[in-house]
């Protein structure tokens, strides 16, 4: 029990380092991050993308962008969240421990908007927390999920009907 939680404790730390690194980007270089999705999606959606109206363009731009980055903030807490709810373990109550998860990670979004306050050209978003801990929610349920999936599959092996 020991190794796992110092590994899963080493992961989500890793993981919010890494979090911490892309919102330290400046707004123009989180935009090139971001923007190498879009022109992918855009590229498999919108062949005859060049064919549209500049206005028609620009909505679809916006559009792919606001999907690209709030996807990326879902799912990079969602994997913080499972992160958490593992390292959380030593916790024998489920719903307590997926509680503490997605707090902490909640937690985590807060203190990252405000970081992002201090970085050129980006900004603390209210928004952005309520989807980061949506993100969270979804993977810890996921988690708990899974958890419970094994827990009757090694119970049915234990009891010898599996």
């Amino acid at each position: 029990m020991t190794r796992r939680i110092t590994v899963f404790t080493v992961l989500t730390l890793l993981w919010c380092a890494m979090i911490f690194f892309l919102s330290s980007q400046p707004a123009d270089e989180s935009s090139q991050t971001s923007g190498v999705f879009v022109d992918f999606i855009k590229t498999v959606f919108f062949p005859d993308f060049d064919k549209l109206s500049e206005a028609r363009q620009q909505d679809i731009l916006d559009s792919i962008t606001f999907i690209v980055r709030k996807g990326a903030h879902f799912t990079a807490y969602g994997i913080l969240g499972a992160l958490a709810f593992q390292t959380l373990c030593f916790i024998k109550r489920k719903l307590v421990r997926a509680a503490a998860a997605v707090g902490f990670a909640c937690f985590y979004a807060s203190t990252d908007e405000f970081h992002q306050t201090f970085v050129a050209g980006r900004s603390g978003e209210l928004r952005d927390v309520l989807v980061d801990t949506s993100g969270a929610l979804l993977f810890v349920l996921l988690s708990l999920l899974v958890v419970k999936v094994i827990e009757r599959y090694r119970e049915k092996k234990k009891t010898g009907s599996a």
